[in-house]
């Protein structure tokens, strides 16, 4: 039995830390809420992104970190869920694309120079209220 809780307290803390998918996670803050968001930074995981995923939980998110600041674009290729896109420049929201369907075969192109994208489920802007110039703040 000990083993057991062992095993378990053992999964909780890998699973704060890495997710299933060996990506390292940090929580990013909002006004009034925040998400545990995978970290990707390399050319082959920004690619893939959330692609091939049947879900992306509440609370959960992707979170880019780009190589270097540019007017970055995002596609839904291969995506099989809705999300909506988050624009962050210097700790501040600079966009965000709302509830964008798998199916959408447009080019999503961010309004300003930025090295960060954070993806969440589809209805995060609006549940939270998450607009233009909010801080976010990672940890």
């Amino acid at each position: 039995m000990l083993l057991g809780i062992i095993l378990i307290v053992v999964n909780y803390i890998f699973s704060e830390v890495y997710s299933t998918s060996g990506n390292p996670i940090k929580r990013v803050y909002f006004k009034n809420t925040f998400v545990k968001a995978e970290v990707v930074s390399d050319q082959k995981r920004i690619e893939l992104g959330l692609a091939g995923r049947k879900e992306l939980p509440a609370g959960r998110g992707m979170l880019f970190l780009m190589p270097q600041e540019d007017y970055l674009r995002f596609w839904m290729k291969g995506m099989q869920i809705s999300v909506d896109i988050i624009w962050i420049e210097q700790s501040r929201i600079v966009g965000c694309e709302k509830n964008i369907s798998p199916k959408d075969e447009r080019i999503f192109t961010s309004p300003a120079m930025t090295g960060l994208v954070l993806e969440v489920p589809a209805g995060f802007c609006d549940k939270y209220d998450v607009g233009i110039n909010d801080a976010i703040r990672t940890q």
